[in-house]
């Protein structure tokens, strides 16, 4: 979810925007853990060993004490001795090489791009369930079509055999690091945040309701336009188009900022975001479009590239160090690259899909960012620092 992020945080800066574990009673098997649970407790924090701190962590269901409340094959719900949460833990065997393990596809289709979304979708909402609650994260996978939480552990072995890559000889030094895996991720997040929409939009239908006869798509295409420099008579003249005038105008946007604002779900702001860059606006214009394209599921936006990537990091850098150093950014980005920030937010999405469809080259971005960041805080005295909004 971290490119959505990015994409949410980017749109409410334009916008000048900020952005007890359950008791439960005893199952039908009880009693103490085998040396089997407590093993398979133990391998799911393999190969985080030599990580700084990881050395102090207590792993769930490795305690002398912990007891088992339910048993599955594949599953025990386990009970913290120390602290008395509840929570599942994976006991299917997979210190094993993945010829030996027999392939459980479960309600997926098989060994395919859409099964690896399908499950990274269904694991995410497993474990924010399990967070809370594990025996309601137990009820849960049923509806996705998993026979229990054993079963679902079962496919989560047959996932990796299949599109983990392997660091060891069995199925516990496999890692899900992969483009491939990456990719399928940021397609699960992305379906997960529009249910998370669809759901909020349901619930709360005035949402989105417009406001003086203004809807979130189209304050976002014309505050696009504005965003371009308007003068206040082009921006009258744009809004006539529409049966508006000024005052009806800057009531809609102080109410959708207001509902933006408190909108915890970014449901307003993607929207937003999507019409705002679907306006293709400026002389940047075509690659917000083409991201616009993509629904930020993570594939790579289309079109040619609107500028090098190392310009585009240049003015990445620039932007956080006039930032840190109280500069004015808007000014700053016309005075140096003849842009303003909303034309700059196409470049760098369009950016940030390439990279997200192709993780190999987030050091490169990474490494450029820090060198013109390090750059531009030589740099004095530009204008003080406003906050960027349209």
């Amino acid at each position: 979810m971290g490119f959505i992020s990015k994409i949410i945080d980017m749109i409410l800066g334009l916008l000048g925007l900020k952005k007890p574990a359950q008791q439960l009673g005893s199952g039908d098997s009880g009693g103490g853990m085998t040396d089997h649970e407590r093993q398979r407790a133990a391998a799911q924090l393999q190969g985080a060993e030599e990580l700084s701190g990881m050395e102090h962590v207590k792993v769930h269901g490795t305690g002398a004490d912990d007891k088992v409340i339910e048993r599955q094959d594949g599953a025990s719900l386990i009970e913290d001795a120390d602290d008395g949460e509840v929570q599942w833990v994976n006991t299917t065997n997979q210190g094993v090489g993945p010829d030996q393990w027999q392939d459980e596809w479960g309600p997926l289709s098989g060994p395919n791009e859409e099964s690896l979304v399908d499950f990274f979708a269904h694991e995410k909402i497993f474990d924010m369930e399990r967070s809370g609650d594990a025996r309601s994260a137990g009820e849960k996978i049923k509806e996705f079509g998993y026979q229990d939480v054993g079963h679902f552990f079962k496919v989560r072995g047959t996932i990796v055999k299949h599109f983990a890559t392997a660091h060891g000889p069995t199925l516990d030094n496999y890692v899900f690091d992969s483009q491939q895996v990456m990719s399928a991720m940021m397609k699960a997040a992305q379906r997960m945040h529009q249910m998370t929409m669809q759901q909020t939009a349901a619930a709360n239908p005035e949402l989105l309701e417009p406001i003086e006869g203004v809807s979130v798509e189209l304050y976002a295409q014309i505050s696009a336009k504005s965003a371009q420099g308007m003068s206040v008579e082009e921006l009258q003249a744009e809004l006539a188009t529409h049966g508006l005038d000024k005052p009806t105008w800057d009531r809609a946007s102080e109410g959708w900022m207001a509902r933006m604002s408190n909108d915890t779900t970014a449901t307003i702001a993607t929207i937003y975001g999507k019409a705002f860059q679907g306006a293709g606006q400026g002389q940047f214009g075509a690659a917000a479009q083409a991201h616009a394209a993509t629904g930020y599921d993570g594939t790579a936006a289309g079109g040619p590239e609107p500028m090098p990537l190392e310009r585009c990091c240049e003015i990445q850098g620039a932007i956080q160090a006039w930032s840190e150093t109280g500069q004015d950014v808007n000014a700053m980005l016309q005075q140096t690259f003849q842009m303003n920030a909303a034309e700059f937010a196409g470049v760098h999405s369009w950016w940030l899909s390439q990279l997200t469809a192709d993780l190999a080259r987030m050091p490169e971005y990474d490494r450029l960012i820090a060198k013109y960041m390090e750059q531009y805080k030589g740099g004095a005295g530009g204008p003080t620092d406003q906050d960027i909004a349209f």
